[in-house]
This record gives C-alpha cells, structure tokens and sequence, in this order.
C-alpha cells in the first residue's frame, strides 16, 4: 500500500515536469516547485515527520 502511494507521487511529479517542459515559459510553476518535483523524482518522497515525532508518544510520566 505504502510502496503504491510513493510510486504514484512520483508519477504525478514526473507528470507535472513533463508539463512544465512543454509548456515553457508558459508554465505557472516557479522554480521552487519545479526544484521539489525534481527532488521528489530523484530521490524519492520525505518520510512524514509524524514517525519521528511518534517515539515519544506513548511516553508516561509515572
């Protein structure tokens, strides 16, 4: 499930670049969007900061 999820983000960057290059100057993405769909394309989508965050949760103060 996880691994499809991450596998269509991908797929929508590679898509919304795709775009981006064919319509050119007349794209409405600025360079920082175009800088994250790149990123997101290359080396994949962020793990959530959620897990981090979720080693403490369940932390008592007894």
């Amino acid at each position: 499930m996880e691994s499809t999820m991450i596998n269509n983000a991908i797929s929508l960057a590679k898509n919304k670049l795709e775009r981006h290059k064919a319509m050119g100057r007349n794209s409405n993405l600025s360079i920082i969007e175009v800088a994250q769909l790149m990123d997101l394309v290359t080396f994949g989508p962020d793990m959530p900061q959620v897990h981090n965050s979720m080693l403490f949760f369940n932390y008592s103060s007894n």
